[in-house]
């Protein structure tokens, strides 16, 4: 992600002004000094007191206002990443935090090599998403004398307060039109935005017998009868629908339409992340412009209903097979949502919208797409909706496809690297050689010092 280290390396020569010495000339693995303090070169992200500070600082938070510690001063420049002089006790070759990216209040979260997810972090980022820049973190550097080196101690806090409702509460959800032109348009079907080039919905909502393919879609709005001046109007340039879908059938219910023109991100228009794998216990969010209930009018205001998910042998009893759903619920590639208790459901409209998970108030993950169901409004009703987690390797190759061909060179190599080491035990007799031992031996506790260990970074998530 060259953008990415491009804004770490400018925020990084921005502190050098404030610093008598700034690029000390040494390489890699070499001794150095800063402030008086014996150290050692290393590139920054094996230096985990500076990894910190060099993600939050650009994920939007104050160094000051954080009283993050000093970056060290800079030793070089290797592959367009800083080497520091660092002072942490304990560095290794590892790169502990190569992987992780700041989200939403601060939460570090690892990035599993998941083009979806490093976007996610990335846009959090760049863009005024309601809780960027708040969090309780606190990173601190701890002399210690006996070892003449710095101990880490980094800790976040969840316990942060809430925030006022907004009028864009889902800067991400889109409108979805057709017709030749937009006043005439007729809207239907929703959406979301997850790049600055694409929308997701459902295949079955990319065209219709009587009105044809997706023209428009409308963002940034709430109403229907917002006047079309606040309507961020995209034109449609192509639908991408996934392969394996075949009309009328409910499988591979998913599409991507690519807009002819960027996106231009705002407050009131923001793309959401796509979720990779997150189980549902507390429940997720339904929006669209769907009907008020069954044979009632088309919702003016977004609507949002709070569902629960129903177990794969619930689902399967609900949605058995049928002329359009051949072998019945399918738990792998579909989720099905509801309420056991209340009528509250998705309706006709609503297709195409999202199924979505907001954990910390700020920044939304699409779980699913609004697939169908049965007449809406029934107590007990679900629904069926696309599961995105399945998808998500079909997504980033269409909307992000060069890092999609870089990953894919990048596992690769880890195969061959694979192979190697296989051909290397089998040489010596089923046993590991001193490079195969080399290559495997496993790094450190990097947390070992800190209040808050990776384990729970994971667990928490990134939004």
């Amino acid at each position: 992600m060259t953008g990415y280290r491009h804004t770490i390396i400018v925020y990084l020569a921005l502190s050098c002004l404030t610093n008598v010495l700034c690029e000390l000339n040494l390489s890699e693995d070499e001794p150095c000094i800063t402030n008086g303090l014996n150290g050692t070169c290393v590139g920054i992200f094996r230096c985990d007191s500076a990894a910190l500070v060099y993600l939050y600082a650009n994920a939007g938070y104050d160094v000051v206002e954080y009283n993050l510690p000093e970056l060290p001063d800079i030793c070089s420049y290797k592959d367009n990443e800083p080497v520091v002089c660092c002072t942490d006790c304990g560095v290794t070759k590892d790169e502990y935090f190569r992987d992780y990216g700041v989200g939403p209040l601060g939460v570090l979260g690892k990035k599993d090599g998941s083009i979806a997810l490093s976007k996610c972090f990335e846009y959090f980022g760049k863009l005024p998403y309601p809780c960027r820049g708040s969090a309780n973190f606190g990173i601190k550097k701890l002399w210690k004398e006996n070892k003449k080196c710095h101990e880490i101690n980094y800790s976040n806090a969840l316990a942060v307060g809430g925030r006022d409702a907004q009028r864009w509460e889902f800067p991400h959800v889109a409108l979805l039109g057709y017709g030749d032109d937009v006043e005439s348009a007729q809207w239907l079907c929703g959406g979301s935005v997850i790049s600055e080039r694409f929308i997701l919905t459902a295949a079955h909502c990319t065209s219709t017998r009587a009105l044809g393919n997706i023209t428009f879609a409308a963002l940034g709005l709430l109403k229907r009868t917002d006047p079309k001046k606040y309507w961020k109007i995209h034109k449609i340039k192509s639908i991408i629908i996934h392969p394996e879908y075949k009309a009328p059938s409910k499988y591979h219910d998913i599409a991507l339409l690519e807009t002819e023109t960027e996106i231009n991100f705002g407050k009131d228009l923001l793309p959401a992340c796509l979720d990779i794998n997150t189980e549902f216990k507390d429940g997720v969010e339904a929006s669209g412009w769907g009907r008020l209930g069954h044979r009632q009018d088309l919702a003016d205001t977004l609507q949002v209903v709070y569902l629960e998910e129903y177990n794969k042998t619930e689902c399967a009893a609900i949605y058995q097979p049928h002329r359009h759903l051949k072998n019945g619920y399918d738990h792998e590639k579909q989720m099905c949502f509801g309420s056991h208790r209340e009528v509250i459901d998705t309706c006709e409209g609503d297709s195409g919208g999202p199924l979505q998970t907001n954990k910390f108030k700020c920044q939304y993950s699409i779980a699913g797409v609004t697939s169908y169901g049965k007449n809406c409004g029934i107590l007990g009703s679900a629904g069926v909706y696309t599961r995105v987690s399945y998808y998500v390797p079909w997504i980033e190759s269409v909307v992000w496809p060069e890092e999609t061909e870089a990953k894919r060179k990048k596992d690769n190599l880890w195969l061959d690297e694979w192979l190697v080491i296989r051909s290397d035990v089998a040489n010596n007799g089923g046993n590991f050689g001193p490079a195969v031992a080399q290559r495997e031996r496993p790094g450190p506790d990097r947390l070992r010092h800190h209040e808050q260990t990776a384990d729970e970074d994971r667990e928490r998530g990134a939004g």
